[in-house]
């Protein structure tokens, strides 16, 4: 359980440096970047929301 926050936590992290990242290339015009990164931000919050979820039923299963 405590890993699976971990990560989760972990890939939070990662996903606030590329979106801070994506927001600086759309300034500097490097478009391109900027779309790579908010794809990358876009694929790392699916496995946040996968870990989410397991960490639901780790907690409903303790739970019961």
């Amino acid at each position: 359980m405590e890993k699976l926050k971990s990560n989760r936590y972990i890939f939070q992290f990662y996903v606030g440096k590329a979106e801070v990242r994506a927001a600086k290339a759309t300034e500097d015009r490097d478009f391109e970047l900027a779309d790579l990164l908010g794809s990358l931000s876009s694929i790392i919050r699916e496995e946040i929301q996968e870990l989410d979820e397991e960490i639901a039923d780790w907690e409903y299963e303790e739970a019961n």
